[in-house]
């Protein structure tokens, strides 16, 4: 008996082992083609976001919040620290899902290589791509039960750590400060309205406990990942969750075929 088919039968087995052992991040991270990109950015983005990245592109003076200005290399919708660049796969999941209430559209018809390219001529514009490298992504505990125990916990953590302040009493987005807040660049910035139930980074527990311990950069929005335990954050999620009079329902976006 030939010792080939057992030999290509080994080969195939390193080759699997090795797919699997690599790491899930290195997967998500790997990078797209800048020159393919600009083309991208050119037909989808640069209304909004500027030839040069800027953030001041023709239909930017109409929009609130204002677009992002890509040259400062600042991301507010991040798996990784506060102040920390984003992952490639935070980038592409903001494409890929838009962000409600905002200006910014969903851009699923894309297929995962287009954005991958567009997100590559995006890093281009700022030199922290090339100076700094993301933090490690946030580990999100597991969810515990949603019970009226929680509920009133995360009342005490809202209470606690003042947001009524931004967000007001009833999460209403009218709270003392509401006002006179500004992001990074000078520009007035709303606190969100939570009783609106369907937030702006994502519609699970999971996307509002990511906001609460990485903040959201280059806005008012701090990370509590200092202040706030995991069993605490959860029962904030719980607490704000309930807040939606009535909850509306969530946007479900179609799931990605992978090749």
């Amino acid at each position: 008996m030939s010792s080939a088919p057992l030999k290509n039968v080994s080969v195939g087995w390193l080759l699997f082992i090795v797919v699997w052992a690599v790491p899930a991040s290195a997967a998500d991270e790997q990078p797209g083609n800048p020159q393919r990109g600009a083309e991208v950015y050119r037909r989808y983005c640069v209304t909004c976001h500027g030839d040069r990245g800027d953030g001041i592109g023709e239909f930017a003076p109409y929009t609130t919040p204002k677009p992002r200005d890509f040259r400062q290399g600042t991301f507010k919708w991040r798996s990784t620290p506060s102040g920390s660049l984003p992952l490639v796969s935070d980038l592409e999941r903001t494409i890929r899902d838009g962000i409600y209430w905002t200006a910014m559209p969903s851009f699923f018809p894309l297929r995962e290589r287009a954005r991958r390219d567009v997100i590559a001529y995006i890093q281009t514009f700022s030199p922290r791509w090339t100076s700094d490298q993301p933090g490690a992504a946030l580990q999100i505990a597991p969810e515990p039960a949603h019970t009226p125990v929680s509920v009133a916990n995360g009342r005490a953590v809202y209470e606690k750590q003042n947001c009524a302040q931004c967000h007001g009493d009833r999460g209403a987005g009218d709270g003392q400060a509401a006002k006179t807040l500004t992001d990074d660049w000078g520009n007035p910035t709303v606190p969100f309205d939570l009783t609106k139930g369907h937030m702006k980074g994502g519609t699970t527990g999971a996307d509002l406990y990511r906001v609460f311990m990485t903040g959201l950069n280059g806005t008012p929005m701090p990370s509590f990942v200092e202040s706030i335990a995991p069993d605490e954050a959860w029962d904030l999620v719980h607490y704000i969750q309930s807040l939606a009079t009535p909850r509306r329902s969530a946007r479900v976006l179609p799931q990605e075929k992978k090749p």
